[in-house]
């Protein structure tokens, strides 16, 4: 009996030893479970159809679980189940220009069940489709315009430019509601090539399209508007024109003194003017929206949201097609921020662009339409032009003697009297004598 005994605890011991043994290997196992891994995941490529993620390797992992959403707003879904060797996933049969969200899940049997890994995100977006076009037109020595076709998904538009044989460099990046910019970083009598990407931008990041290249353009030579071959100013007489012209409109009459900030309510100037006018050489109208809209196309995005953040002004100028009733008081906000823009260093720069644009648009119609061809005559009609419309230079023309010259336009302007512009004979006897100073 004493050795049955005997027999019996050395068996019992050793039962409990073997289940302690047991029980000590089994706790290694799950304080090393999968779900205190985290699985990493990263964008290693992306395509217009397409993209590539990649992941560290877990030694505990038995496979992997691939998930992809659209939006933070979203659900993620699964969309692959791959084994432990795998450590990479190209998601294909993607549209162009869209942001996607992906996660990676390492997973293992534990006691008979999946587990799963912890996770991190990464964001990335299939990159946009390329503009179909761009277009580059110079239209003066100093001046260039881009366009181009827009891009559904975009986000914006990378712009470069470059001299023949030299680099490219980066004009601009702009938003997706533009299509087109204005140049007016160039050199006379050069040829420049542009080129643009539309780009979506996703996880900070911009996802550039392939590179659309224009057609080589050629900067004029000594011309500072942009009348193409029709002007026969060069640009000192234009720059005489200038201050001539905003001289009268807002310089009070003083040869070089102009006012950047003006902002004329409707019906102040005349009970005809329906609607504002801005700027030194008050454009009226129509003409206030174009100068607007060159100051938007000239400005970076990011420089125009420093002046209209919210785009109250922008909006009118590209939802209002018709300024030709567009009135606002003078202490309105939108007011308000047009006079910054208008009176910003590139709201400057835009106004003598438009000024000496619109002088070599009169000069074409008084040389090609009048058929007035000395400088000085071509000046004085431009003045009369600017202030009257082309009413008034047929009339006066009609009542100068021959030859044409200064001196008989002035003097048929004191037979015009009436609300005819030779009755402002403060702003006629200041400009024939601007003329006669300053015009070479």
């Amino acid at each position: 009996m004493k050795t049955i005994g005997k027999r019996c605890a050395a068996f019992l011991l050793a039962a409990v030893m073997l289940a302690t043994t047991v029980f000590c290997t089994e706790v290694p196992v799950s304080a090393a479970s999968i779900r205190n891994e985290k699985i990493s995941v990263k964008i290693d490529a992306s395509s217009t159809v397409a993209l590539k993620i990649s992941w560290k390797p877990s030694s505990m992992a038995q496979g992997y679980a691939i998930y992809r959403r659209e939006s933070v707003k979203k659900p993620f879904q699964r969309i692959k189940i791959v084994g432990r060797e795998v450590t990479s996933y190209l998601d294909r049969n993607l549209p162009s220009g869209k942001s996607y969200q992906y996660a990676v899940r390492a997973y293992r049997k534990e006691n008979g069940k999946n587990v799963y890994s912890g996770y991190t995100t990464a964001i990335a977006s299939t990159r946009p489709l390329a503009p179909a076009s761009i277009r580059a037109k110079a239209v003066s020595e100093k001046r260039v315009n881009v366009s181009w076709n827009p891009v559904s998904r975009a986000d914006g538009y990378r712009v470069y430019k470059k001299v023949a044989g030299k680099s490219w460099t980066l004009v601009a990046d702009v938003k997706k509601d533009r299509k087109s910019l204005a140049d007016m970083k160039v050199s006379p009598s050069t040829k420049y090539i542009y080129s643009i990407r539309s780009y979506r931008l996703s996880g900070g990041v911009k996802y550039t399209s392939n590179l659309v290249q224009s057609q080589e353009t050629e900067t004029g030579a000594g011309d500072s508007g942009d009348s193409g071959n029709h002007s026969k100013y060069n640009s000192a007489q234009k720059d005489v024109m200038k201050k001539i012209l905003y001289a009268v409109e807002t310089g009070g009459q003083v040869y070089g003194r102009q006012d950047y900030t003006d902002f004329t309510e409707a019906y102040t100037n005349s009970g005809a003017e329906h609607a504002i006018t801005i700027g030194a050489g008050q454009w009226y109208a129509n003409e206030a929206r174009r100068l607007l809209l060159l100051i938007h196309e000239t400005m970076s995005a990011k420089e125009y949201a420093k002046y209209d953040p919210k785009n109250y002004v922008w909006n009118d100028v590209k939802n209002i097609k018709d300024w030709s009733s567009y009135r606002l008081p003078e202490e309105s906000g939108r007011a308000r921020i047009m006079v910054k823009l208008i009176s910003s260093p590139t709201g400057i720069k835009c106004q003598d662009q438009l000024m000496y644009q619109q002088i070599g648009e009169m000069e074409a119609i008084i040389r090609e339409k009048y058929h007035v061809t000395e400088v000085r005559s071509v000046g004085m009609f431009i003045n009369i032009l600017h202030q009257g419309g082309e009413g008034s230079v047929a009339r006066v023309l009609k009542k100068t003697k021959r030859p044409v010259t200064l001196d008989n336009i002035y003097h048929a302007l004191q037979s015009d009297t009436g609300n005819q512009v030779g009755a402002y004979k403060s702003r006629q006897k200041f400009v024939y004598e601007a003329l006669k100073t300053y015009m070479r």
